[in-house]
């Protein structure tokens, strides 16, 4: 009797571990779109990239389970690592054929670095490229290209070559009294303004656009119009505290910021919900920048009314 139940609980035992088997076996086979790791499937480089300095980076793109690969390319010339990437190819794993595809080819000015992460907060990642021509001003060389695949395809949801755009987030309204308010993200790029007949070290910098991801275009407006009147404010904040300053104290300083932050609040009302207003602003400030102000900034700011009216 015992050597039969002996028996019995070898033969359950050895039963369990080939059903275990058996499912493991198959849940190997099974698609892994929603499971937590993806697979690694061996990348090889196309023929025509070989001879090319290349980096290869490996990563689940669509969520399919399998890792695509974001292979960017240098040019050929030897300062080709040193000024950075000029293509960003996107091959993706086709698990039908069991090998890659080239599903989108990019041309990129001067890429710097590549980041993968979910920018717009939808679940799906993008591809966000920075890139820098050099130069002495980040304003004018440096860059951002933002790509999402979209209905199938890669797509820029922003591409700026200059401005050096920066990733923020703007606070979000809540959808209703029991919803949390969720933060936006957004992409603001900056300008530099100077007239020729002002040295290239008088630029003032000023706030340019914003672009807000992931929303209809009536929330996009309202928080890009809501942005501007937050600077706005403050900007005529520090405008009014110069002019105070330089009443006190007319030094080259003093002077040159009441010329900056009066370039400043004209681009950023321009820009606000508060653009109506400019015309009465500009009316009622001409003349004190005629007794406070030199000629050559006089002019200057002439020259951003005029471009103000001519866009």
């Amino acid at each position: 009797m015992k050597s039969y139940q002996s028996s019995l609980r070898i033969t359950l035992f050895l039963a369990c571990i080939i059903v275990a088997a058996c499912a493991s076996e198959n849940s190997e086979e099974k698609p892994i779109n929603n499971a937590a790791m993806t697979r690694t499937v061996l990348f090889t480089l196309p023929s025509e990239l070989i001879a090319l300095k290349t980096d290869i980076r490996r990563i689940d793109l669509r969520k399919s389970g399998y890792e695509d690969a974001l292979v960017t390319v240098f040019p050929k010339d030897s300062m080709g690592a040193r000024i950075g990437f000029e293509t960003l190819q996107i091959f993706e794993y086709d698990t039908t054929k069991q090998a890659f595809a080239l599903a989108h080819q990019e041309k990129v000015y001067y890429g710097k670095s590549l980041d993968v992460r979910d920018i717009d907060n939808d679940g799906t990642s993008e591809i966000c490229i920075q890139t820098d021509g050099g130069g002495n001003s980040a304003i004018a060389s440096r860059g951002l290209t933002i790509l999402k695949k979209q209905q199938g395809k890669y797509r820029q949801l922003v591409g700026f070559d200059a401005g050096n755009p920066e990733i923020i987030s703007l606070p979000g309204k809540a959808l209703s009294s029991k919803d949390t308010a969720k933060s936006v993200t957004a992409v603001l790029m900056s300008d530099e303004y100077w007239p020729d007949y002002l040295p290239r070290t008088e630029a003032v910098t000023v706030i340019d656009s914003v672009v807000v991801l992931a929303q209809t275009p009536e929330e996009a407006k309202a928080l890009r119009l809501q942005f501007f009147d937050d600077h706005l404010a403050k900007a005529q904040q520090r405008y009014t505290d110069a002019k105070n300053v330089l009443q006190a104290n007319r030094s080259e300083q003093a002077i040159w910021s009441v010329y900056s932050e009066a370039v400043a609040v004209l681009r950023l009302m321009s820009k606000s919900s508060r653009s109506q207003n400019l015309t009465t602003f500009i009316a009622a400030e001409r003349a004190y920048w005629r007794a406070m102000l030199p000629t050559r900034l006089q002019q200057a700011l002439g020259d951003v009314l005029s471009s103000r009216q001519e866009r």
